[in-house]
């Protein structure tokens, strides 16, 4: 099964607070689907429309069942469905759901009925990798894992780090999520050919997790808590949009979310944007293909619109003077955002002309 046909992402990889905060002032959101979560996160703020865009019809068939069933159901009913909480309904209460889906999605989930029994939450690539990754390092060193998912203070959490992880067969679980033969072999990703060489992919994934660990606690971290827990808990470090105080407004806000498949480069540019949630593209372009998708974007781009850009490893100049980068508060986000893996890249587009 290629990329663009799979579920590839289904929980929580990026942490929303970000974008919040790097749109805050726009009202008309252009946001790439992924999992579901950031689109679903950006209801919490002001904006009037949220369109999620994502060139795999799969990865929208994912965010339509949990709007489905954010409609639905009540929190707790809602975390169960999830995965994130325990359940034996969830093909019952599936069944509850399917009317209320397009056709397509609704062929999907159809055909994939053990994932809904599952849980669709984990039932992304992604979030098997990582389950995977958390087993085996718990069974070779679950002591250590413990120790730093229940450290007392940051500064004895980042002390554990460097003890217990800085070297030896924990780093390597950790380099393991960031290998190109993981990514091209397990994961069927496209972006494996944008990767520099695993020695450099190891090192910027060692300094960037042990920088994290002097920054806030893992355990109050849902990207951290899947990677070392290799899942959600209901009374845990969730998204934005799964917190308690935060759901009731997701839910009364679904009409302000839509979707659209189609690639970033094929953005309509007779709907104008003032914000756009562009998680990590460049991930999987070449430098051509990232300027067709800015040249796509700045065409689509009300006047003085924002951006919010997330940098993995393929990071690459802006191809447009257009695009203007805010590096203080480029800096201040990436500061603040708890992915642990990305830079973030936030600023204003002039639009185009």
């Amino acid at each position: 099964m290629t990329f663009f046909g799979a579920l590839n992402f289904s929980s929580s990889n990026e942490d929303g607070a970000t974008e919040i905060a790097a749109l805050a002032k726009a009202r008309r959101i252009l946001c790439l689907t992924g999992t579901g979560t950031r689109a679903l996160d950006l209801l919490v703020g002001d904006a009037d429309l949220v369109v999620a865009l994502d060139a795999n019809p799969v990865q929208n068939a994912a965010l339509e069942l949990k709007m489905a069933a954010i409609e639905r159901f009540d929190r707790e009913d809602y975390l169960a469905f999830l995965g994130i909480a325990p359940s034996s309904e969830r093909v019952a209460n599936y069944s509850l759901l399917r009317q209320r889906l397009s056709p397509p999605a609704r062929a999907y989930w159809d055909h994939n009925r053990g994932a809904v029994a599952s849980g669709i939450w984990t039932a992304g690539r992604w979030e098997k990798l990582l389950r995977w990754n958390a087993f085996f390092m718990r069974l070779f060193r679950s002591g250590a894992v413990e120790a730093l998912m229940s450290a007392p203070t940051v500064e004895a959490q980042a002390a554990h780090w460097q003890a217990k992880f800085a070297s030896g067969r924990l780093r390597a679980a950790i380099e393991t999520i960031g290998r190109d033969w993981v990514w091209r072999w397990v994961m069927r990703e496209p972006a494996s050919a944008f990767l520099p060489s695993p020695q450099a992919v190891g090192d910027r994934l060692a300094s960037d997790f042990a920088a994290a660990s002097a920054k806030f606690l893992f355990r109050e971290s849902d990207i951290a808590t899947l990677v070392f827990r290799g899942r959600h808990f209901a009374n845990g470090a969730l998204p934005v949009h799964l917190r308690r105080e935060n759901y009731p407004r997701v839910r009364e806000r679904l009409g302000r979310l839509r979707m659209v498949v189609a690639s970033l480069a094929e953005l309509d540019s007779s709907d104008k944007f003032d914000g756009f949630s562009l998680s990590d593209f460049g991930s999987y372009c070449s430098t051509d293909d990232y300027a067709m998708c800015w040249k796509a974007v700045i065409a689509g781009a009300a006047p003085n619109a924002h951006y919010c850009e997330r940098i993995f490893m393929n990071e690459m100049p802006v191809p447009a003077p257009q695009v203007a980068m805010d590096r203080a508060l480029s800096a201040s986000l990436t500061a603040l955002d708890r992915s642990i893996i990305y830079r973030i890249r936030a600023g204003s587009i002039g639009g185009s002309s």
